[in-house]
């Protein structure tokens, strides 16, 4: 057996980010259902767009769902528009060849004619090679000012599954068990600080809880409220 490929400009697998572990309640059922449905060689779909406001966990989901189609012993490549290293659309070029594709902030893609051409040219690739694709957006399809019409349709022909808004008292039962699983005891005085301090996005708290974890391993020292301002005003002043 081959070793799995993995192509990644953006990323670094993490074992610790699951799908699993992504907030289950009911404004998110849906969407989990789809994506587990999504990892099985016989899914419903091979093809699911994503989209919601920044912050609400979507770069996180797919890098989720990469970190288990390696675990399942499949190639995958992850792009992210986010990244200025994606100077040219030859960067789809061969990529049909693996398992599945993922490719992050999909409105941040280039206004380009070329750009829409190449993008249109692969996902009919993907389709003809049965290659999945998941992509993420903070804009619906209709919204992302495509010039290229086929593009478009092809698009709207994907799964679209919206990443709700997570409820204040499900973003601090995420923030609990995050710190759970580090072994880090998270009291209601730093829980409260960082609420009140810090970005109140799901994304921004869960990567603000591992720097932390890292931040005080650094420090020698345990989370505390002054830890937690001595590392905010650390990265403030960097």
């Amino acid at each position: 057996m081959t070793t799995p490929k993995q192509l990644h400009l953006d990323i670094q697998l993490d074992e610790s980010i699951k799908l699993s572990k992504f907030i289950n309640c009911e404004t998110t059922k849906f969407l989990i259902k789809n994506l587990e449905n999504f990892l099985l060689d016989n899914s419903l779909t091979n093809f699911i767009f994503i989209w919601g406001n920044k912050g609400v966990g979507k770069s996180y989901l797919l890098r989720a769902v990469n970190q288990e189609f390696f675990e399942k012993k499949k190639t995958t490549a992850f792009l992210s528009f986010s990244n200025l290293s994606l100077y040219s659309p030859s960067v789809f070029e061969g990529l049909e060849t693996l398992d599945t594709i993922f490719i992050d902030d999909i409105h941040l893609f280039p206004k380009s004619k070329e750009w829409e051409e190449a993008f249109f040219n692969f996902i009919n690739c993907c389709i003809n090679e049965q290659t999945k694709l998941l992509i993420s957006s903070e804009k619906i399809v209709k919204r992302m000012s495509l010039q290229l019409p086929d593009l478009e349709s092809r698009l709207l022909a994907f799964t679209a599954i919206e990443v709700p808004e997570i409820q204040e008292r499900h973003k601090i039962t995420a923030l609990l068990q995050a710190a759970d699983r580090k072994g880090i005891r998270l009291g209601k005085k730093e829980l409260a600080y960082i609420l009140n301090h810090t970005s109140r996005s799901l994304s921004d708290l869960l990567k603000l809880l591992s720097d932390l974890d890292r931040f005080s391993l650094e420090k020698q020292r345990k989370l505390s409220v002054p830890l937690i301002k001595e590392m905010i005003s650390t990265k403030d002043n960097s």
